[in-house]
């Protein structure tokens, strides 16, 4: 045996060892983190851009899993549309009845004590849903917008279908199992019955919530709040730089935690002017006091922006494999396209090759064509993988020409078309 020969091999072996070992996380091609050795320990989780939808990560991500109080996020969204159709305003007083009351009072559920007969706002009840997971604040901000919990229950089953989502099943507006909702307790319903819904899904709420309505961070980033004259602690511990990373901020969501949905966290978080929503459902859950949804949560978002950038599509930017397509008629037959809009996307930071694929190229353009005409439309590849997004509508991004297309005089339109007959 070659001896220099083995001890070379040895050598280049430990090397190799050793910066895989530097290397935070693998990144796929479309730039989602992936780190083999430090799994997301949960059932199921994802990260997305809350602006664009464009998937980062995910894992069993369309499952349908119960969701407990993250539903309260579909509540606040309901509430806030109602509020921009001026059918609902921020001081619009809700009365409690008894059944509200002694809901709220109930020993093992999160709450604020609801006095029967006193009214309270839409914002302090929003409030409360939002920071301490008032379950009895969300029932009554559901029967604020539609009458009952079960008119409510049809209202988030319909807002879902409108955002596309199939795999939503709503029970409640708290996302209390049907047994523990008393004397709400809806009939010929399972007492198990919990509000479900796959990570997708919820990060397809959250997205947006926060992009039609921003200013919900304005209460999920407080870490406490004052309910008739009583002070309540928050439940989400990533509040605050240090608790994650210097350069990610927390500004909310929403957690959840039953027996069914074990402990779920849904984030918001900044990184480089871009917003971020995190998932995850069905972490560990082995006391009211568990840290593991959180200490999730918070490596998914390290190795989001550890491994990826955010990086800008300039309108008019030609896209590598799409940058020309044929107009017949046109003077100049074979026009130069670009982005339309401008489109963020992140991609790794390793070397990336941004490339497009037509998903839709008229082949009867006709000039004249302007350059703010859609002629085409691609899906973005990220060193040859196409990137993957919340909804289908936004996978697609829109070519135009880079200027003014002129339609080619007669003499050159007969021309070709003799030319055409040999």
């Amino acid at each position: 045996m070659n001896k220099k020969l083995t001890l070379k091999s040895m050598v280049t072996v430990i090397a190799t060892i050793f910066f895989i070992g530097l290397i935070p996380g693998m990144v796929q091609a479309n730039g989602q983190a992936i780190d083999p050795k430090s799994p997301i320990q949960a059932k199921a989780a994802l990260a997305v851009d809350a602006d664009t939808g464009q998937i980062l990560y995910a894992k069993n991500d369309k499952q349908p899993l119960a969701i407990a109080s993250i539903s309260k996020l579909m509540t606040v969204y309901i509430v806030h549309q109602r509020i921009a159709e001026h059918k609902l305003s921020w001081n619009t007083r809700v009365k409690i009845d008894s059944k509200l009351a002694k809901l709220s009072t109930g020993a093992e559920l999160t709450n604020v004590p609801l006095v029967a007969g006193n009214s309270y706002t839409v914002k302090e009840l929003v409030k409360a849903a939002l920071i301490s997971s008032a379950n009895a604040a969300a029932i009554t901000l559901g029967n604020a917008v539609a009458g009952s919990p079960e008119q409510f229950n049809q209202v988030m089953q319909d807002t879902a279908r409108s955002m596309g989502i199939n795999d939503a099943k709503f029970y409640n507006a708290a996302g209390l199992p049907n047994k523990l909702m008393g004397d709400l307790e809806l009939k010929n319903v399972s007492p198990n019955a919990e509000n479900m819904m796959s990570a997708q899904s919820v990060g397809q709420i959250a997205a947006k919530l926060l992009k039609t309505f921003p200013s919900v961070t304005k209460i999920t980033s407080q870490t406490s709040y004052t309910f008739a004259g009583a002070q309540y602690e928050g439940h989400n511990e990533l509040l605050g730089n240090d608790k994650v990373s210097p350069s990610i901020k927390v500004t909310g969501l929403k957690t959840g935690t039953s027996d069914k949905a074990g402990a779920s966290f849904v984030s918001s978080a900044t990184n480089r002017h871009r917003r971020i929503v995190t998932v995850i459902l069905h972490a560990r859950n082995t006391s009211p006091t568990d840290p593991a949804r959180f200490i999730q949560t918070a490596k998914l978002l390290r190795e989001v922006v550890a491994n990826n950038r955010p990086m800008k599509l300039s309108s008019k930017a030609t896209i590598a494999n799409a940058k020309t397509v044929f107009v017949k008629n046109a003077k100049d037959q074979t026009v130069k396209v670009g982005t339309l809009h401008s489109r963020w996307i992140w991609v790794p930071k390793q070397s990336v090759k941004v490339t497009g694929k037509f998903v839709k190229k008229d082949k009867q353009l006709s000039a004249p064509i302007t350059v703010n005409s859609a002629v085409a439309k691609v899906n973005l590849l990220i060193n040859g993988r196409k990137i993957t997004y919340l909804s289908p509508k936004t996978a697609t991004i829109a070519l135009a020409p880079t200027k003014k297309v002129d339609k080619a005089n007669v003499f050159v339109q007969m021309f070709r078309a003799v030319a055409n007959l040999f």
